[in-house]
């Protein structure tokens, strides 16, 4: 008895031997885990990196959820409203601009022309305007972040009381960094530019039809020529 313990003590137990097809088996598996896993974290750094962009973008220059355009001119329909979405409260409060809101004015900003192109200081543009009929009206320019442009002519806007005006109270505002006769604003050498153009409603106020009926004759904006 005690020679079989002592023989049965002396066997080694050899693991069983494993197959060259199950070994590759495993590995496949563990690598799938792996690429599952690397895809599952890109996708959410990815949804993530989008939200963040899409979300500054929409509280930097807004969306059709949020906006309304008008040939090159955009509104935020709802500013200054109780009824403001979040994306229109967060411009506010990151542009850190005073806006009037929609119930008492219509505030347009424009940073193309009416063909689309960039506004860039390089060039010159002729700003035609229709008679905008006895309501207040300004027309201010911007560098690209929101700074009045210094200029030597100390001139930043013209407004309905300033504006030399067509005889039948059309309006033309030129843009251009070389002084010219006329209702001119110098842009200097700022880069990219933003227009302004802020309507006051009367006071007794304008209905919606009213409102629509005057966003349809905001000012074509042209450009003349670049250097």
């Amino acid at each position: 008895m005690k020679q079989k313990a002592t023989d049965l003590a002396s066997v080694e137990l050899e693991p069983a031997a494993i197959s060259p097809a199950s070994r590759n088996s495993v590995v496949r598996t563990v690598f799938a885990i792996l690429l599952r896993a690397i895809g599952l974290i890109l996708t959410i750094v990815l949804a993530v990196t989008v939200g963040v962009w899409s979300s500054r973008y929409m509280v930097a220059r807004g969306s059709p959820l949020s906006t309304d355009m008008y040939g090159p001119w955009q509104q935020w329909r709802d500013i200054g409203r109780e009824s403001a979405d979040p994306y229109t409260k967060a411009h506010v409060v990151t542009t850190g601009k005073l806006r009037i809101s929609a119930d008492s004015a219509g505030t347009f900003e424009a940073r193309t022309d009416s063909q689309g192109a960039r506004l860039h200081s390089s060039c010159n543009y002729v700003v035609e305007g229709a008679n905008m009929r006895g309501l207040w009206w300004s027309l201010a320019v911007f560098d690209a972040r929101g700074n009045l442009i210094s200029n030597d002519a100390d001139r930043y806007e013209f407004t309905a009381d300033t504006i030399a005006p067509n005889p039948n109270g059309s309006f033309v505002v030129t843009l251009g960094r070389d002084a010219r006769p006329g209702n001119w604003l110098p842009t200097s050498g700022a880069g990219r530019l933003v227009l302004v153009l802020t309507v006051l409603d009367p006071a007794t106020g304008l209905s919606a039809d009213e409102r629509a009926e005057r966003n349809k004759h905001l000012p074509v904006i042209v450009r003349e020529g670049c250097s």
